[in-house]
């Protein structure tokens, strides 16, 4: 059974999803938990009787979608993330519901910053919402948007997928192998890694200083030409010159554009687009801009000091629509983008 999910936001009550189901196919059970008792694997929802319908309000508040957090991460971080998509299907019975009620969609998978874990939209429904097609299509998804820094692990999990895919199996096969990856770094110590390297300590901090300046120095480089380029959609400063002069937007309908700002504990790029570490009004995550069939839209990723489009500070995860010549700033850095389509 399909259930038609509607989006509605707006710059008051922020970002909502809305989903009708008729009375006589409501899962009780799964609903009376879920008001007294929500698990926070699911995003909290309320209703109200309509028409004969249940109308599920959604309040998805600062939660971001986890498409929007695409990254590379440690093999540990990677595991976690799995575990936090698969384990609330396993165990969802002990919740009185049903594992084809959740939207298996990564459309509609979010991300909770504050507590690192991901957030379903589950269906209090009496039929099953998702099959096994979208658990695998749903997978596959999440592999490409978020990878793993260790080539063999990202092997392995690609063929997991392809091939029959069994939560249970797939994640002791995760927790196997970063424990063994764990157990092999304790057998090697500090100083035999500086010893092999034969590297002084001023050495160690003198190749430290090149690469962070030469990762800066690539940051720059990419802004410098962003500021040149154009006839293509992007954002044009107005304000202070050392900020980047343009930040181009080169992206086809369904994709989207990450903003942020270089982070020198993470050593890598994080975003599409980042600013210089000095510039502190920019969170690491700070906003996304995605490409619809009507337009341009742009998604604040709840950040301390907010996204601002035509002087109005948008709510966390609600998507705005970009018009030409609309301003955009990023936290209090004083400076103003225009929105241009061309």
């Amino acid at each position: 059974m399909n259930y038609e999910i509607q989006s509605r936001n707006d710059f008051i009550t922020g970002s909502y999803l809305v989903i009708r189901i008729p009375e006589n196919e409501v899962d009780k059970h799964a609903l009376l938990t879920v008001q007294e008792d929500c698990p926070d694997f699911i995003i909290p929802f309320h209703y109200k009787n309509i028409d004969g319908k249940v109308e599920c309000i959604y309040k998805v508040g600062t939660l971001c979608k986890l498409q929007y957090f695409s990254s590379v991460l440690t093999p540990g971080e990677y595991t976690r993330l799995w575990q936090g998509l698969l384990k609330p299907l396993l165990m969802c019975e002990d919740w009185f519901m049903n594992p084809g009620s959740f939207v298996i969609n990564a459309d509609y998978l979010y991300y909770d910053k504050e507590k690192n874990a991901v957030r379903y939209v589950y269906i209090p429904s009496t039929y099953v919402c998702s099959g096994n097609d979208a658990f695998y299509e749903m997978a596959a998804e999440v592999s490409k948007t978020i990878t793993v820094s260790d080539a063999v692990l990202e092997n392995k999990v690609l063929r997991a997928i392809i091939k029959d895919f069994n939560p249970l199996e797939f994640l002791k096969m995760l927790n196997d192998y970063v424990a063994e990856g764990l157990e092999q770094q304790k057998t090697v110590s500090l100083r035999d890694s500086i010893e092999k390297n034969n590297n002084s300590a001023s050495t160690v901090e003198s190749v430290i200083n090149e690469a962070s300046y030469s990762f800066d120095s690539e940051v720059l480089e990419v802004n410098e030409s962003a500021s040149v380029l154009s006839g293509r959609p992007g954002l044009r400063c107005i304000g202070k010159a050392h900020l980047p002069t343009r930040i181009e937007v080169s992206i086809k309908e369904g994709e989207i554009f990450t903003i942020g700002r270089y982070d020198a504990a993470i050593g890598k790029r994080q975003s599409s687009f980042e600013f210089d570490k000095k510039t502190k009004a920019v969170n690491r995550r700070h906003a996304v801009i995605e490409r619809g069939s009507d337009g341009y839209r742009i998604i604040d990723l709840s950040s301390s000091a907010g996204t601002f489009v035509n002087d109005k500070k948008v709510p966390p995860n609600t998507p705005i629509n970009l018009e030409a010549g609309s301003t955009v700033s990023f936290g209090n850095s004083g400076v103003n983008y225009i929105w241009e389509l061309e």
